[in-house]
């Protein structure tokens, strides 16, 4: 899937906004034993993929925060650096497979609480900054993607891609969620087919 172009910081926020409403009716329709026993051809469970996205999007907090992304991710720097997405995915299924549901669905919350709080005070500035910018230490060739097309792509890209296989798996597509805003009103959520 090709990633929509995001180049200001409105444009994310409302991506990311969008993302996560469509993401959680989904997984709000759901019950503790469809996200615990439905398997998809590899055998992860909804639950599975609900830590997977934490765990890529705990990797984005490290990011801004300075600290390597490994450490978000729970693997060790050498596997990250050999940059095998399917080794780390395979070491974050493994380590985190056992996690109760109620866990997992807290744990993503939280964790996208935190990364939207570090958003907040970054301009558009701040998101055109290289990675090498946030991780300067990091091994690797060249500077790296914009710090925008790695928040988006772990986030609203990752929710939207994960809810199309989430519903698949599940056999059916949930109504999506479209993000509404006003200055005096705030956010609120209207349906959409």
């Amino acid at each position: 899937m090709a990633q929509q172009r995001i180049t200001t910081k409105a444009e994310l926020l409302a991506a990311i906004e969008q993302a996560w409403l469509a993401l959680h009716a989904t997984l709000d329709q759901l019950t503790d034993a469809e996200l615990t026993t439905i398997k998809d051809a590899h055998g992860w469970t909804i639950k599975d993929h609900i830590i997977h996205m934490t765990a890529w999007e705990r990797s984005v907090v490290c990011f801004l925060q300075g600290t390597p992304r490994h450490v978000g991710l729970g693997v060790s720097e050498s596997v990250y650096i050999r940059g095998n997405e399917d080794d780390i995915n395979a070491l974050i299924y493994q380590q985190q497979k056992d996690r109760p549901i109620s866990e997992a669905l807290e744990q993503l919350r939280a964790v996208h609480d935190q990364l939207m709080t570090l958003i907040q005070p970054l301009t558009d500035g701040d998101l055109q900054k290289r990675y090498r910018d946030y991780l300067p230490d990091e091994p690797g060739e060249g500077d790296g993607p914009p710090a925008i097309n790695v928040i988006y792509g772990n986030t609203a890209h990752h929710f939207t891609e994960h809810r199309r296989w989430i519903e698949r798996l599940i056999g059916r597509r949930i109504v999506n969620y479209t993000v509404v805003c006003s200055a005096d009103e705030g956010i609120n959520q209207r349906r959409s087919a």
